[in-house]
């Protein structure tokens, strides 16, 4: 077998495995196993099965995939376990790994749409609400690759500890259902934190968030990145961006909505997938250009693509793009700073001053 015939065999296993782990996921089925099964008593199918409310045969099907694809345990008697290792990766809620299969079948939903948006004559892109379950999925995957560090390192690397500690107002664009916005209301009680995004499904869940947790030094609005309210102007110590710009329609006019709320003085803040802006770079120096761009397809480029005028970025619009546009939109070419975090090793951060 070549090494193309190799690689493309590993390709299709990992397509067919994804799925079988977000099941799990989806079913709880890892963690009946966690509970039931260990070494020294591994379990059957039988008990999983009753544990988690679902059919033995399904459930047997499913743990002998995974068997075979040795990432749990199976005795020759037919039963089944997982080492403290394997616990760990699949039955927590915060491994990010675990958390990105969600996002396979989420993807392959839009399938046939996607088809008629590539054809020349097909329709331009797809819209945010084709996507529910792809939104659920990717909160599940952000908590796992954002908890651990938001509070100890994201917010002291982009300043603000030091800008924030006596207060301010703080507008975090793209909110989504909330996660980024309520974690900087928690850290910095004395701010006023708002989020915007255009979303009414999602901002009503930040609602929802906020109340049941008694978060009150906080609100959100449902509206259009590019379109910010004219109040706003000059009014805003801090703006943030979670992964959000490169998804918009027209992110040269949400970045310059960011640079005139923003006071004199203001910080913005984007994360954004860490790229170079050139396919040839990205694939010879980022490990993770692959699946993002991969990713970026079946979402970020549709979804971004869905109006005449749109720009069409995808997740890997990359640093020169993202310097360009910033330029654009107001900030000095000195003032713009781009971070690149260990934590966060596919992102990069644009930190800019007003």
């Amino acid at each position: 077998m070549t090494e193309l015939q190799e690689r493309l065999k590993s390709i299709h296993f990992g397509a067919l495995i994804a799925p079988v782990i977000a099941l799990g996921k989806k079913l709880d089925l890892f963690e009946a196993l966690a509970e039931l099964g260990s070494e020294e008593e591994p379990t059957e199918a039988r008990a999983v099965a009753e544990r988690t409310k679902c059919k033995e045969r399904y459930v047997k099907e499913w743990l002998s995939a995974l068997a075979c694809a040795r990432l749990i345990q199976v005795t020759p008697d037919e039963r089944f376990w997982m080492n403290e290792e394997q616990k760990h990766e699949f039955s927590g809620l915060n491994n990010f790994e675990v958390a990105r299969m969600l996002f396979v079948p989420a993807s392959v939903k839009i399938f046939d749409d996607l088809i008629d948006a590539f054809r020349s004559d097909g329709r331009l892109g797809l819209d945010y609400s084709q996507f529910s379950d792809f939104y659920s999925e990717q909160d599940v995957q952000t908590r796992a690759k954002h908890e651990k560090h938001l509070e100890k390192d994201y917010f002291p690397l982009i300043c603000m500890n030091s800008s924030l500690s006596s207060g301010g107002r703080v507008l975090d664009v793209g909110c989504g259902s909330g996660f980024h916005s309520l974690k900087m209301a928690s850290a910095f009680p004395h701010c006023s934190i708002e989020g915007v995004d255009i979303s009414e499904t999602a901002v009503n869940i930040a609602r929802q968030t906020a109340e049941e947790t008694k978060i009150e030094n906080i609100c959100f609005h449902v509206g259009d990145a590019g379109s910010l309210p004219a109040e706003w102007s000059n009014s805003f110590d801090f703006v943030t961006i979670f992964d959000a710009c490169h998804d918009q329609l027209r992110p040269d006019r949400c970045l310059r909505e960011v640079h005139r709320i923003l006071r004199p003085g203001g910080v913005f803040a984007m994360l954004e997938m860490r790229g170079t802006s050139n396919v040839f770079e990205d694939a010879s120096r980022l490990s993770h250009s692959a699946h993002v761009y991969a990713s970026s397809l079946f979402h970020c480029l549709p979804v971004g693509s869905n109006r005449e005028d749109a720009l069409c970025m995808g997740a890997m619009w990359g640093e020169r793009r993202a310097r360009e546009l910033l330029e654009d939109a107001g900030f000095r070419e000195e003032d713009i700073q781009v971070l690149h975090p260990s934590f966060f090793p596919i992102n990069d951060v644009y930190l800019c001053r007003k």
